[in-house]
């Protein structure tokens, strides 16, 4: 039961008219409806606005188009009956009885047949979409995959050449130091002995 004093919130027409609360702001664009707003701007609905939304809905379950639709609600004089429309105007020369259950039919197949034309094909091409989207993020990361082992393989290579380079230099400082140790004792067995005794070397007296 609608109240007709109440002022109703956007959440609470989508409860009684079954409608999404996107679908109804789309249907305020689509059907140029009315709807008041707050001093600050945000929508509310009265007994009204929710009629003509319960009066939409029962059309579309009749199998008419949002295009007929608009149509009705835009010449009031169009009633609907069932599946016949009839406009009547204030003029004679203007009644006209439009009798075309098979052309509404016909009309709402093709609708539908465009619709899930078009929702197929958003399918597949956010499919191939999706797809493509995941070669180029795999095929990334295996690029990076490859950056980082060659850069663990050439860090490993470079530690290992710091190393022997270290170790090299060691052993040359060493050798340094042997050939430094040798140079003195050479230098001080010239200084020290004769000549004759650096030849022949020095011979002890042998006691009898």
């Amino acid at each position: 039961m609608i109240d007709k004093e109440k002022k109703y919130s956007i959440s609470e027409v989508s409860k009684i008219t079954d409608y999404d609360t996107h679908v109804l702001r789309y249907y305020e664009d689509e059907f140029k409806l009315e709807i008041p707003r707050t001093n600050s701007n945000r929508r509310y609905y009265t007994y009204k606005e929710i009629e003509q939304f319960i009066y939409i809905k029962e059309l579309q379950e009749k199998g008419l188009t949002n295009k007929q639709i608009k149509l009705i609600l835009d010449t009031p004089e169009i009633l609907v009956h069932g599946n016949h429309e009839v406009a009547v105007t204030a003029s004679s020369s203007e009644l006209s009885i439009i009798n075309q259950p098979a052309e509404l039919e016909l009309s709402s197949m093709l609708e539908e047949l465009c619709n899930r034309i078009n929702h197929n094909m958003n399918e597949q091409l956010q499919y191939k979409i999706d797809e493509t989207k995941n070669e180029i993020i795999n095929h990334f990361d295996d690029v990076v995959q490859d950056m980082e082992g060659n850069e663990t393989h050439f860090k490993k290579e470079k530690d290992i050449l710091i190393c022997e380079n270290a170790r090299l230099k060691m052993r040359l400082k060493q050798k340094s130091y042997e050939l430094a140790e040798l140079k003195e004792q050479v230098k001080k067995l010239n200084t020290k002995q004769p000549l004759w005794k650096k030849i022949f070397g020095e011979k002890k007296d042998v006691v009898l």
